[in-house]
């Protein structure tokens, strides 16, 4: 989902992926994988990606868990899974009670 929606901005944006991937110091086929969904995208990555277009970061993440096309990971700190879980339940405007 994430890749769909950076895929989707950057072609709006006529952005290549070429021009993408040298602001953002990854190579082409790096950003072909992310926006395919077979490499992952560290935090900071997609904060600088976001930047690059002009975008809240909120705006590339899934906006609800059934859109979600992975759980978060159980092993992450619950304040990281709070921050993480808030900040895509804030963009919509539906935020989640702990």
């Amino acid at each position: 989902m994430v890749g769909e929606r950076i895929r989707d901005e950057r072609k709006r944006q006529n952005i290549t992926q070429d021009e993408l991937a040298a602001q953002v110091g990854l190579t082409r086929t790096s950003i072909t994988n992310v926006e395919k969904g077979r490499q992952k995208l560290l935090l900071h990555t997609l904060m600088q990606i976001a930047n690059i277009l002009g975008i809240p970061p909120a705006r590339l993440l899934p906006t609800s868990e059934r859109e979600a096309s992975v759980k978060l990971p159980q092993e992450l700190p619950r304040q990281v899974r709070s921050w993480i879980i808030n900040s895509i339940s804030t963009s919509t405007g539906n935020k989640r009670q702990k």
